[in-house]
């Protein structure tokens, strides 16, 4: 294997993966979602709680409120603490993955570019919310195609479908046509197409499961995501996307920005045609809903997933200074969160990080 991305000093590679984790909090800071207290309220006794209209959606992303009611402390700090731990496991999850997937000479600056991913970000900035389990599914699944092994394949399938359905669903499709673009470098018969399709299968049943289970316990025929699935709602966040198009584009990847780019552009052009049409999927979704930056990272982290493991198994393709712009990059660059208001207003997440890490304190101390 071509040596030149090799760490000559591995203990300084390792320490700047450690330098990297307090990186990525120390330059977003640490927030809740709005209302923690609210939510856990909401969260604990799944499925059934008795939620209002707009915010009926989180019953249909369960897990972590599952989690919170078989504990049997609805104590908000309890809230936040589990879903603190959830954070942390979705990354382990995803580092172990990577670990597998990546040769050792380079594993370590995978390391550093998926923990200074947009998606990381996005749950340090929304702590509480339900994302981590999202991510945590992703991992599974992840593993799940890696191992090959068909029930493991299915029953991740059935994790994410029961989590989040509609976001898994985007991410799946996308992550697959991302995989047949750089198939050539990743491992043979990485996620074939009878594996996908047990995923999706799974995917579905998860759903199903959801769907039964809410309707049995009685919830509301309106329960989800419908209440937003209106054309008002799809104009505001149309608008919003249009209107702050190039706050919204540079959010999307941040400072993984870099690394899809020198992906794509060492590839085919049919190659590249396919890993466009995985980054429209995933911006579909985020165009057309309130939470664009951090619908789009959700549905685009498998991708993104993939091509950092595809960047630095491909020693060959790339030069040393390939590999310096894309980690600088990743370092430099400050994701951020667009998202946009019931009423039209929008909102960037607050990049003071000072200010964020001093807020999230006081506000932990008075739960």
């Amino acid at each position: 294997m071509n040596e030149k991305v090799r760490n000559s000093f591995p203990l300084i590679a390792l320490l700047l993966v450690v330098a990297s984790v307090f990186w990525a909090v120390a330059r977003v800071g640490l927030s809740t979602i709005p209302g923690i207290a609210t939510a856990a309220d909401s969260a604990f006794g799944w499925p059934f709680n008795d939620l209002a209209q707009y915010s009926a959606f989180s019953a249909t992303s369960p897990i972590g409120s599952l989690i919170f009611t078989i504990i049997g402390n609805n104590d908000p700090v309890v809230f936040l603490g589990l879903y603190a731990i959830a954070l942390v496991a979705a990354l382990v999850l995803t580092l172990w993955w990577v670990a597998i997937m990546t040769p050792r000479s380079s594993r370590l600056m995978a390391f550093r570019l998926v923990i200074l991913s947009p998606w990381v970000a996005i749950l340090l900035i929304f702590l509480g919310s339900y994302d981590p389990f999202t991510i945590i599914g992703f991992a599974l699944v992840l593993l799940s195609w890696t191992y090959k092994k068909t029930l493991p394949i299915f029953l991740a399938g059935v994790v994410i479908g029961f989590q989040h359905f509609e976001q898994s669903s985007f991410a799946v499709i996308a992550v697959y046509l991302v995989i047949v673009a750089l198939r050539d470098r990743l491992p043979v018969n990485f996620l074939s197409l009878r594996q996908l399709i047990f995923t999706l299968s799974g995917l579905i049943s998860g759903k199903l499961a959801l769907t039964f289970i809410l309707t049995v316990s009685s919830e509301s025929g309106a329960f989800g995501r419908g209440a937003f699935w209106t054309a008002e709602w799809f104009r505001i966040s149309f608008v919003t996307s249009v209107n702050f198009w190039a706050v919204f584009l540079l959010s999307l990847f941040a400072g993984s920005w870099g690394l899809i780019v020198v992906t794509t552009l060492s590839v085919r052009r049919k190659q590249q045609a396919t890993l466009l049409t995985a980054f429209v999927l995933c911006l579909i979704p985020a165009v057309f809903t309130l939470d664009h930056t951090r619908v789009f990272v959700m549905t685009s982290m498998l991708s993104l997933s993939i091509i950092t493991v595809v960047f630095a198994r491909s020693v060959n393709q790339f030069g040393r200074k390939d590999y310096v712009y894309v980690e600088a990059l990743a370092w430099l660059i400050v994701p951020l969160s667009a998202w946009v208001g019931m009423d039209g207003t929008p909102y960037l997440h607050n990049v003071g990080s000072l200010d964020q890490l001093i807020m999230f304190y006081n506000q932990v101390r008075s739960l």
